[in-house]
């Protein structure tokens, strides 16, 4: 299967981060990029970025937007009431469908847990999982994923050790059991067991799976499209609402930040030393303290397609729990078009520089919109 048009030599990636609802805006771009032709010859989530994830690489190309969609509607609650319009009653709207979800779950996803979390019976968590391991081991075909087609990886932290961990099926069978761990956030979720280790979602060290891919050796040429549900870039907070929000997004989007800076900067390292390398005389080359240098070494260019959720008028901290249809809705739509937007320009398309091992994409006006927030930021300061 050829995974880009034009004849592109590199493996394409997709990336999710971890969300709660906002996972649908995923949906949106998997869309664009099917149609545009990008299908992932390898897959790396985090919690609900992980469940998507899973529905892309378990199913044929063709299947997966149907996949995708079945899941997203299965998991809704019907709606008694017609989409509300923009503004507070639109608010009120959000706000109760995440009570809603808070209070009785939802279906084929998570239900609540009665008395066992109170009383310590079992692995703590409010919420039973066992609906999203039914909804998973219907709609995922894990067959196809570990006999070796769509590569998927999903994070996940060893809830003993604090450590990160990938279960990649590059390297063992996967299962839902992978997926619920990868997607059991604290303390909402209990944690997962595995072959004797117990597991957390991987949000909690890290929301953005971009380490397994640029870290992965032997290392290849990727063209690396990365989807974020938080924004780093906000206005001010003027309420008590708004500062959970801001809180959020930039606990989840500045690790995301520094994750992409920290392997620009190691990846173009690599490529200073190979520079270096092969200027080396012969006998300069048989040193072994320098031919420890020569393992550092890397030839292969990272494009990244650094694709990002912007909030949606009405909403507030709970926007990670607002399942309701309309919200679902909306943020699939934003998805497909800012991925649009950006697959009408594709930059990564003309050869990369030489000197460059890591190239980062950003949306069209992502650097107008940080210099509006930060004259906003002053101007407000300066009145009070």
């Amino acid at each position: 299967m050829v995974s880009a048009p034009h004849g592109f030599p590199y493996q394409v990636v997709l990336v999710l981060q971890g969300g709660g609802a906002l996972g649908s805006y995923q949906v949106g771009v998997y869309q664009a990029l099917e149609e545009a032709g990008y299908f992932p010859d390898w897959v790396a989530g985090t919690s609900i970025g992980a469940v998507n994830a899973a529905l892309i690489a378990g199913n044929e190309p063709g299947a997966r937007l149907e996949k995708l969609d079945t899941f997203w509607s299965s998991i809704r609650w019907p709606e008694l009431l017609p989409a509300m319009p923009s503004g507070p009653m639109r608010q009120w709207a959000n706000w109760s469908a995440a009570m809603r979800a808070a209070a009785f779950g939802q279906p084929n996803f998570f239900r609540p847990r009665i008395g066992s979390s109170w009383l310590g019976g079992g692995a703590p968590g409010w919420y039973d999982v066992q609906p999203l391991r039914t909804t998973l081991e219907r709609l995922v075909n894990f067959g196809r994923i570990n006999a070796g087609g769509t590569r998927l990886s999903v994070g996940a932290v060893n809830l003993c050790t604090g450590e990160q961990v990938f279960f990649d099926s590059a390297r063992e069978p996967l299962q839902s059991c992978h997926i619920l761990a990868s997607a059991a956030l604290p303390p909402a979720f209990p944690p997962v067991e595995i072959a004797g280790a117990w597991y957390w979602d991987g949000g909690v060290v890290s929301n953005t799976p971009l380490d397994v891919v640029i870290d992965d050796n032997p290392r290849r040429s990727s063209l690396v499209f990365m989807v974020d549900l938080f924004e780093g870039r906000g206005a001010v907070p003027t309420s008590m609402a708004d500062v959970e929000q801001r809180r959020n997004d930039i606990a989840y989007a500045t690790r995301s930040g520094r994750s992409i800076e920290k392997h620009r900067l190691m990846h173009n390292l690599r490529r200073a030393v190979n520079a270096l390398w092969q200027h080396l005389p012969a006998e300069l080359r048989n040193d072994p303290h320098l031919q420890e240098m020569a393992a550092l070494r890397c030839t292969t260019t990272m494009q990244i397609v650094h694709i990002q959720y912007r909030r949606e008028e009405g909403e507030a901290a709970y926007k990670g729990y607002d399942f309701s249809a309309p919200s679902l809705l909306e943020r699939r739509r934003a998805g497909y078009r800012d991925t649009s937007e950006l697959l009408r320009r594709p930059a990564w398309l003309a050869a990369p520089p030489e000197d460059l091992g890591v190239l980062i994409y950003e949306p069209p006006g992502a650097e107008d919109e940080a210099e509006r927030l930060r004259r906003t930021a002053v101007h407000d300061g300066s009145r009070q």
